[in-house]
């Protein structure tokens, strides 16, 4: 990469905890997030678990609280996500950068709301047969519920809330609704440092796929193929995860902490009727490792055993290896639009403590596949 990126703040909010380290003890000590959903009936699902986070409280991270009543959870996670990666990069509310000069990259899904706040919507606004009636939508479904669902429904409203709460007014872009469009955000970001559209740049994620509506677009997604075949499978997940991205020089000049240098990434374009093992194998070969042994791999196994298999075919094809493999997602939880900034983030924070160079595969649902190569600065 022409310029030198860096990682100075890394700012998550996920079913095993609020920071790295956090996260990080108890992946190794071998705990999962996944249980039976605690407000919904799973049974008519094929995928019988999910990972959700316990006693969030959005108003410690919400400058005012009637933006709370406003905010989905997914902006509500955002919102708090954002908030810890800049005061972990030391941008709290004194800052170097102008709100101009702070760019605003992130990934969002398409889940939706809990059934329960789209009920009265869809029961007014469904004909004879149980069909949607769209007379019936405009003359009785929209007066069934309150006007602000809107703020609630459009998939770029969490960044609109990072950006109101965060004061931050640079360049933005937003990308739904899975893994890959959480690395196309980080990607965005670097992009931006360095043309010199901003200066310093939020890259990240936020989802939830922890209701009734989340999991029957999952299911038709054909993301609950191998718990329908085999029993097993990726525990749908909710959280957000946001990035402090700054060129090295800048950061060093501010006097900032850096987690880890950005040494490479690739994303790759799945082909319509390939394999996972074919798209992993395309990307890993673009960063260039072939044959080489890593100080960690943060991998991109959620439970489904054909994509672990995929992953790990393509990385002894090339010959890579680790001295230490973890695998967030199955126990976290997949986040989704979120998944690949934590396990970006997550990268970082281990490069940063043990040193070397981590590599974190961000394989998942959808066309889009990345991978990322962290180092220690």
């Amino acid at each position: 990469m022409p310029r030198a990126i860096v990682i100075t703040g890394i700012g998550m909010v996920t079913p095993l905890g609020s920071d790295p380290q956090t996260v990080w003890q108890r992946i190794a000590a071998g705990e999962t997030a996944a249980a039976p959903p605690a407000h919904f009936d799973a049974t008519p699902f094929a995928c019988p678990v999910c990972a959700e986070i316990r006693d969030f409280q959005p108003e410690r991270y919400v400058p005012e609280s009637k933006l709370v009543r406003l905010m989905n959870r997914e902006a509500q996670l955002a919102v708090a996500a954002a908030h810890l990666a800049l005061e972990d990069a030391g941008l709290g509310r004194e800052r170097t950068y102008l709100p101009e000069e702070i760019g605003l990259f992130g990934a969002t899904g398409l889940a939706g709301l809990p059934l329960a706040e789209v009920a009265p919507l869809i029961k007014a606004s469904t004909g004879a047969g149980g069909r949607f009636d769209p007379g019936r939508f405009g003359r009785d479904g929209l007066k069934a519920v309150r006007p602000i669902l809107s703020f609630k429904v459009l998939s770029n409203m969490p960044l609109c809330f990072v950006s109101i709460c965060e004061n931050i007014q640079g360049p933005n872009a937003i990308y739904t609704p899975w893994e890959g469009q959480g690395a196309q955000a980080i990607e965005t970001a670097v992009r931006a440092l360095e043309c010199g559209e901003a200066r310093c740049a939020l890259g990240g994620g936020c989802d939830v796929k922890t209701h009734e509506l989340a999991f029957l677009g999952l299911e038709q997604q054909g993301a609950f193929a191998s718990w329908q075949k085999q029993r097993t499978g990726p525990a749908p997940g909710e959280g957000a995860a946001f990035l402090v991205l700054e060129e090295e020089g800048n950061a060093a000049a501010r006097g900032a902490r850096i987690h880890a240098r950005l040494s490479g990434f690739s994303l790759v374009t799945r082909r319509k009727g390939s394999n996972g093992s074919e798209a992993y194998l395309q990307t890993l070969e673009k960063l260039r490792l072939a044959g080489k042994s890593l100080n960690g791999i943060v991998a991109a196994g959620n439970g489904d055993p054909l994509a672990g298999q995929e992953e790990n075919r393509a990385l002894a094809t090339l010959r890579i290896s680790a001295s230490r493999v973890v695998h967030p997602k199955k126990q976290m939880g997949d986040l989704f639009a979120a998944a690949a900034p934590a396990q970006v983030g997550l990268a970082a924070w281990l490069a940063g403590r043990q040193g070397g160079a981590v590599l974190a595969d961000c394989f998942g649902h959808g066309s889009e596949q990345a991978a990322f190569l962290l180092e220690q600065p």
